[in-house]
């Protein structure tokens, strides 16, 4: 099962994703700054759209 979890800094936005399983599975680390926040955001409430 994938886990996301979100933690804002206020300088900096910390996106991790956990794939897979506790035993094989793997973490990616993001980290945004405040416009590549707000980059993402805009792209997950409009998908399909060049932002």
């Amino acid at each position: 099962m994938t886990k996301i979890e979100v933690k804002d800094y206020g300088f900096q936005t910390l996106l991790t994703i956990w794939t897979g399983t506790v035993r094989g599975g793997a973490a990616i680390l993001v980290y945004l700054t405040p416009k590549q926040r707000q980059q993402l955001i805009k792209a997950l409430q409009n998908p399909g759209h060049d932002q």
